[in-house]
């Protein structure tokens, strides 16, 4: 967006230019040169605005901070504004206006004299119902003269860059079949000796359906909880999940249903501290954090759009065929014959699970040992604790 650009008049004065223009017209209409003389004092005071507003500069500074530096659809974000006035002399009654993605809305402020070395405080919210990438700023402020008539206007700080990624939900940690959870890592510590001289991982909480033969009864005992030992293998297992880009599988809510769903079960795997491959249904990869770097992956949610080929089972097969995946997430719109195939084909070598956020028949995949979460007929994040909580009892 290009800085604001100074205006010489404000409606005030145009309007009163244009009564200048009629008072000319009916002077010389009527013969009288009294209205000719008003008219030309009018000019006279629109002119004296004019230069009022230019011939006074000040030295202003101004910092804008964004808090939180990420933000998320739904959350609270917060602008912080501090102007300076370094001129040696007061300013007048200033105003200021910043504007938010692309001049469509505006938070506008009243700066009030400021005397030399002070200081100047403002906040306001920032909108957050979208995700999507914005500009905020730049930030203007703008020098009336006395009567109102004349205005400048200038650029006082430089747009920022704003991206709101997607709403992220609390949800429950993907299992393997008979409650186990998959290399949570959640309550951990560093590589350990068991008393028998086995060597593990990590340590974790106690989960419904864990194995008791792998209690850790020492480090139970110190902490006064269940803690269970984590192997290596499962530590180094990979999570996989395939982001159905699709146009023609999605509509715009059930798309906007999907980034959610995408970002929730990152987010949720990250702070396990699994290794993620991120791709889509064309084979783009969208990322691979590793554990706590997954940001990145969520600045590419928060602009990506329905684009790319149907390989969606080709990119299923795939994953299939390397067997290096202990937790597949598919993350579709509408689905078809050959993606069912291909998830089922997942089965004997990984833990499927199916977030599907357009209507469908989804009742034979249950016994195909797919974890099917129907978000579309319910929230995304009630439907995936259902859906798990339900497919682990089975």
């Amino acid at each position: 967006m290009q800085p604001p650009r100074a205006r010489t008049l404000t409606r005030r004065g145009w309007s009163l230019s244009g009564a200048a223009a009629g008072l000319v017209v009916a002077g010389r209409l009527l013969g009288t040169i009294e209205l000719a003389v008003l008219a030309a004092g009018i000019v006279i005071l629109l002119a004296a605005g004019a230069l009022w507003t230019r011939t006074r500069r000040f030295d202003l500074f101004a910092r804008r901070t964004i808090r939180p530096s990420r933000l998320h659809v739904g959350g609270d974000g917060r602008v912080d504004l501090v102007i300076v006035n370094r001129s040696t002399r007061a300013t007048p009654m200033l105003s200021v206006i910043d504007v938010f993605d692309d001049g469509r809305r505006a938070a506008r402020f009243v700066l009030p004299p400021l005397a030399p070395d002070s200081t100047a405080r403002a906040a306001y919210r920032i909108p957050t119902s979208r995700r999507g990438r914005y500009l905020v700023g730049p930030l203007a402020v703008s020098i009336t003269d006395p009567f109102g008539l004349a205005r400048r206007t200038w650029a006082l700080a430089s747009p920022d860059d704003v991206l709101v990624c997607p709403r992220i939900h609390d949800i429950l940690a993907p299992r393997q079949a008979g409650g186990r959870l998959i290399a949570s890592v959640e309550t951990v510590q560093a590589r350990a000796q068991a008393a028998d001289g086995e060597e593990f991982l990590t340590l974790r909480e106690y989960e419904v359906g864990d194995d008791l033969r792998r209690v850790h009864w020492r480090s139970s005992a110190r902490v006064d909880e269940l803690m269970i030992r984590q192997d290596e293998a499962q530590w180094r297992a990979k999570s996989v999940i395939v982001f159905d880009t699709r146009p023609e599988a999605h509509d715009a809510v059930s798309f906007e249903l999907a980034v959610e769903a995408t970002a929730s079960i990152v987010d949720r795997l990250t702070r396990m501290r699994r290794r993620i491959d991120v791709s889509t249904s064309s084979g783009a990869a969208l990322s691979q954090p590793r554990a706590r770097e997954g940001w990145a992956l969520m600045d590419r949610l928060a602009t990506i759009e329905p684009e790319g080929p149907d390989r969606f089972a080709a990119v299923l097969s795939a994953v299939g065929a390397h067997r290096t995946a202990a937790l597949v997430v598919a993350v579709a719109g509408t689905i078809v014959t050959a993606d069912v195939t291909a998830l089922a084909a997942l089965t004997p070598h990984a833990t499927v699970i199916l977030v599907a956020t357009q209507p469908g028949n989804y009742d034979g995949l249950g016994r195909s040992g797919i974890a099917v979460v129907d978000a579309s007929s319910a929230s995304f994040p009630s439907a995936w604790n259902q859906a798990l909580t339900q497919w682990h009892l089975a």
